[in-house]
């Protein structure tokens, strides 16, 4: 009688085994229709943009039509070049939002051919689902994010490289080389997939590869890509850093900004050279020890089961440095991916004054989610040597609990933050109704996010009621604006001339109407 529960068992888990190989490009097929309808779900949540959207969307609208802008000069420009294409043809924020859908989406698949590349399908497609759902993904997916277009650049360049150097096929790597040059002015984060290859390539050939021909392909293409943005840069920002200045900061802003403002020690600096080192310690690892909060304790328990692949690469580390590691390279490939991201970023918090953000290592997470998903199937493979009905249970209970508590998280967190800065929204788009094109607008607040609502020039006095004198006597703006957002707005400069400024338009920060965050005053001279 046991012999037959025995078999009854073992043929219920051949037959749910045999199901799910049966329909797997159906099971693939639903997850990315599901990440679609999750990103559309959320495409235009949002009641206004934040600054970082404003920024790179107000410099679409600046290249497009000549619209005002006052984005730094370190904000990756490509993106926002491409998008006034668009706006030139008459796009508007909810179609730029509608590609950015199809980017998100673009990579969650992308997830999945990369675990099928290095793996198999099945790692694939448990990698694809995770990043489907993952949290993080969905909220910067509703919003304007480079972030969201790094992490799938990224993943094809990865992807890519993997084929075109082991294919020997150098129309991949010309591409990979392209993406690169391109990519490091849409998202800054791309710039370390150079440190990536660069470890895989030393680790595995030592010094070789500087001699070999497909690695020059890739060089080739990326200084060909660089080029004509590089000379835009230079031509736009070569008096930016005065005396400081050279061609490098010129032509990557970003690296400008670090180096003289960052990394100096001086008033301008964000970084505290006598922090405890315990603290900057723990930020610097932040990136690893944040990892059950992105997770979420389901996933997380198969990233940790997934890292065993660390002892393999750990006892066969002498067979790369050799050049026999045979499987071992997939392994350090996907394990370099995940860490040129995180160490540097996790540097980056430590160093600079950043905050930590999940988003600065999205191009990482393809590759953390192809090591979750091996956990899973190592998970599994140990539970099937005693039930393979019990293991596939075991591993569809925590897929489907990580899946859950990820949608859930996501769901709470963006319709949280879906309502943020909306008087930015209503009180930009009344200004812009109420002035025409070249029209100056004078007060304090937010000044990116109201110039892309407004499309105007706004000129800001900050806390100083002398450069506000200045501006209103110069502009004779037909409106001025307090906007709270900002908390650098500390004078109540309209209550000093009470006859002068009128409030015409107050939009409060509660339902209640309680608390003015944003009054426009008209001004009569």
């Amino acid at each position: 009688m046991e012999e037959n529960n025995s078999d009854t068992k073992k043929d219920l888990g051949n037959n749910l085994e045999s199901f799910f190989n049966k329909y797997f490009n159906l099971i693939l097929l639903g997850t990315l229709i599901f990440a679609f309808i999750l990103r559309f779900k959320y495409m235009n949540i949002n009641a206004a943009v934040w600054w970082d959207e404003a920024d790179y969307l107000s410099l679409a609208k600046h290249f497009a039509f000549g619209f005002p802008e006052q984005a730094a000069p370190w904000r990756a420009r490509f993106l926002p070049m491409v998008w006034s294409v668009f706006y030139s043809f008459g796009a508007n924020e909810t179609f730029i939002r509608f590609i950015e859908v199809l980017v998100s989406g673009a990579g969650v698949y992308l997830t999945y051919v990369l675990g099928k590349t290095l793996y198999n399908k099945k790692v694939g497609l448990l990698a694809a689902i995770m990043l489907a759902v993952y949290f993080e993904h969905l909220f910067w997916s509703a919003r304007i994010s480079l972030g969201v277009y790094g992490l799938t650049i990224w993943a094809l360049m990865g992807i890519l490289f993997w084929k075109g150097y082991h294919q020997n096929n150098k129309k991949y790597l010309l591409i990979v080389g392209a993406l690169y040059g391109l990519g490091i002015y849409t998202y800054d984060s791309l710039g370390f997939f150079a440190l990536f290859i660069f470890v895989f390539m030393l680790l595995t050939t030592k010094f070789k590869f500087l001699k070999d021909k497909r690695i020059w392909y890739v060089i080739l293409a990326a200084v060909i890509a660089i080029m004509p943005i590089a000379i835009y840069h230079y031509v736009e920002f070569k008096d930016t850093f005065g005396e400081s200045s050279n061609v490098l900061y010129s032509i990557y802003p970003r690296i400008g900004r670090f180096a003289t403002a960052d990394f100096n020690p001086s008033e301008e600096s964000n970084l505290d050279w006598q922090r405890p080192k315990g603290e900057v310690i723990s930020e610097a690892i932040s990136y690893f020890t944040q990892m059950p909060y992105l997770m979420k304790w389901p996933f997380f328990i198969a990233l940790l089961l997934g890292l065993t692949l660390l002892g393999n690469l750990i006892l066969g580390f002498d067979l790369i440095l050799k050049g026999k590691s045979g499987n071992l390279k997939k392994d350090l490939y996907i394990i370099l991916w995940a860490l040129s991201l995180m160490i540097p970023m996790g540097l980056v918090v430590a160093t600079t004054g950043f905050m930590f953000e999940p988003r600065l290592i999205f191009p990482a997470m393809p590759a953390l989610f192809v090591i979750v998903g091996i956990g899973f199937m190592k998970l599994y493979s140990l539970i099937s040597k005693y039930n393979k009905q019990l293991a596939i249970v075991a591993v569809v209970i925590l897929l489907v609990l990580g899946v859950q508590m990820q949608l859930s998280f996501a769901n709470n967190l963006i319709n949280a933050k879906k309502d943020s800065f909306f008087q930015h929204n209503v009180g930009g788009t009344w200004l812009k109704e109420h002035t025409k094109v070249g029209d100056v607008i004078v007060g304090c607040g937010l000044a990116v996010n109201l110039i892309y609502y407004t499309e105007r020039e706004f000129k800001s006095f900050g806390s100083n009621a002398t450069r506000a004198d200045e501006l209103v006597e110069k502009y004779k703006p037909k409106y001025f604006v307090m906007d709270a957002f900002d908390p650098g707005c500390t004078i109540d400069y309209p209550s000093m001339y009470r006859e002068k400024f009128i409030p015409v338009q107050v939009y409060f920060l509660d339902p209640a109407k309680t608390m003015p965050i944003m009054i426009i005053y008209e001004v009569r001279y």
